[in-house]
């Protein structure tokens, strides 16, 4: 779009920063950091990564800076953090299961006696299902406490009763708080649970499902009054019935952006840039390739050195496209945690 793009992140292997004009270390969840990147590099937008940190720091640099294109600071704490977006869910009638907010250092089997087993037990400020465990029963509470805490900078902590149902997203282009735009898909996780691997399209909900969902959607945009761009939400179905898990705003990893363009033909990662550069909304389409693909990510099943990805003859016909994560000389330290490829 004629832009000169600077990238930021600790990580200097990640792929995108071969492909921008300049790269500048830093963390980019820390929003000091990132507002003296976008400084010291003269930058007039900022973009977030596929990632709630990056995400919650590009909402600070625009808000600090006076960037265009996102919500405040304290809307997207809002959107982004569970303990703070469940309660603001189920206070304008959302579909969510029952929970409750609690502190790791002083929660105890006493305050969920209101809840019914089995329970998840979630850190707030966390994605990829990391820090989430399931407990059948309190003596179990501990241990799930102590997972969660080891991972997040938060004390505070999500119980919330288990949802037994198929995992999907709704994602959405909203303007002037309506839903202009919405793709649906189904999603599983391998090899572990909580963590998105595949999505396949189109998704198996009843189309009343979508209806409410939009109302819901909709609902959700005029109270915290969201800018217009993508919002993207993730919820269960079962038994006829459905609840919403969350909502995020950032760009969907993994390539989710190409998947919806080869569906529906929308350009869709070009949103989150015309939302970052405050253009208006603009729905560009293309032909769809189809309306059945699916998008897998390949994790190492052992750990050691990346030999590649290789493909059955069997499918090799009906592959869009392999993406490689990593150079044929990164090391796997450990089985099933990073993402070799999509």
């Amino acid at each position: 779009m004629g832009l000169s793009v600077v990238t930021s992140g600790n990580r200097p292997d990640h792929p995108g920063h071969a492909l921008s004009d300049q790269y500048i270390q830093a963390d980019f969840s820390d929003p000091n950091a990132m507002i003296e990147v976008a400084q010291a590099a003269n930058c007039s937008f900022v973009l977030s990564a596929a990632n709630d940190f990056a995400y919650l720091s590009a909402c600070e640099v625009a808000e600090k800076l006076n960037f265009p294109g996102h919500d405040s600071a304290e809307v997207a704490r809002i959107l982004h953090h569970k303990h703070a977006f469940k309660p603001l869910a189920e206070s304008i009638g959302m579909p969510v299961t029952r929970f409750r907010i609690v502190d790791a250092d002083k929660v105890t089997s006493d305050d969920l006696e209101s809840l019914q087993y089995p329970l998840m037990v979630k850190a707030v400020d966390l994605t990829g299902g990391k820090g989430i465990s399931v407990i059948d029963s309190a003596d179990q509470l501990p241990i799930a406490i102590q997972h969660a805490q080891s991972q997040s900078k938060q004390k505070s902590l999500v119980i919330e009763e288990y949802f037994k149902g198929s995992l999907h997203s709704y994602s959405t282009i909203i303007c002037d708080g309506k839903v202009i735009f919405d793709y649906a898909d189904n999603e599983f996780c391998h090899p572990t649970p909580y963590l998105v691997s595949t999505s396949t399209s189109i998704a198996s909900v009843p189309l009343h499902i979508f209806e409410d969902l939009k109302v819901q959607t909709e609902r959700l945009a005029k109270k915290l009054s969201l800018v217009d761009g993508v919002l993207h939400c993730q919820f269960l179905y079962g038994d006829g019935d459905y609840v919403i898990l969350e909502y995020t705003r950032r760009c969907s990893g993994d390539l989710y952006s190409s998947v919806v363009e080869l569906v529906t033909g929308l350009a869709h990662a070009e949103q989150f840039v015309r939302q970052a550069l405050n253009l208006p909304t603009q729905l560009r389409f293309a032909k769809p390739v189809s309306p059945f693909v699916s998008r897998h990510c390949v994790f190492p099943s052992l750990a050691g050195e990346f030999g590649g990805i290789h493909v059955s003859e069997k499918i090799t016909g009906r592959v869009v496209s392999i993406n490689e994560a990593f150079g044929r000389d990164y090391h796997f330290d450990e089985p099933n945690k990073e993402k070799a490829g999509v």
